[in-house]
């Protein structure tokens, strides 16, 4: 955590002092989202190195903000919020809210992750819209080469929406061709979907009920609400 402490007398500084060093509310967000194993935690923060997410979280639970859970007999370890990082819940949403407001579409979208976006658009998607049977759709990146360009989202009744970066060689469903800033466009509702289409930055093909209902299961990031 911090090498040196404020030395003020101040509950924010305190608290600065525990949620400040980088990637802490990253991680926590990550958390907060359903991630309890060390890599899906990773995985929906990728900037980080493995060396430093293991010293950061065992930071945080040194100051208390989660547990460390390992079960033995499956030689597993889960990472646990405590009721002191739920409490910061309502904080970090009015601190994302206001981001979402304040900072700029273009500054928000400059150093885009392509796997970043995507592992979120997979925690948003609304399997149950999807008929009940397994669907696959397929993410081609068309300002990005090599493997990161591709990525295929896989769903199956009952379970978590997967994704995976190598070609599961299952039929696709639906094709969907996109720049990489128009797709976080639309899921950041900076723009529409219709707007992107109709400037030849993101096309679909494919089943024809999955592209009518594709306004029902790509939900919007949570922040896009925020008037």
């Amino acid at each position: 955590m911090s090498t040196k402490s404020y030395g003020l007398f101040c509950p924010l500084a305190m608290a600065c002092e525990i949620i400040e060093p980088r990637w802490t509310l990253l991680i926590l967000n990550e958390m907060w989202e359903g991630a309890t194993r060390f890599n899906e935690i990773r995985r929906g923060v990728p900037g980080i190195s493995p060396t430093l997410l293991s010293k950061r979280l065992r930071e945080m639970e040194a100051r208390g903000l989660i547990e460390r859970l390992e079960d033995s007999a499956k030689a597993t370890v889960d990472y646990i919020r405590t009721t002191k990082a739920i409490e910061l819940e309502p904080a970090l949403d009015v601190l994302a809210r206001w981001a979402y407001r304040h900072v700029e579409s273009e500054v928000a979208l400059d150093d885009l992750n392509p796997d970043y976006l995507m592992w979120n658009i997979r925690g948003t998607v609304d399997a149950t819209v999807f008929p009940e049977r397994r669907t696959v759709i397929r993410f081609h990146f068309t300002d990005i080469e090599g493997e990161k360009a591709t990525n295929w989202l896989i769903a199956r009744p009952g379970t978590a929406v997967e994704l995976c970066m190598a070609d599961p060689h299952f039929d696709v469903d639906l094709y969907v061709e996109a720049h990489s800033k128009a797709l976080a466009s639309v899921w950041m509702e900076y723009s529409s979907l219709q707007t992107e289409m109709s400037r030849d930055r993101i096309f679909l093909s494919g089943d024809p009920r999955l592209i009518k209902t594709i306004d029902r299961w790509f939900v919007k990031h949570s922040f896009a609400a925020v008037e």
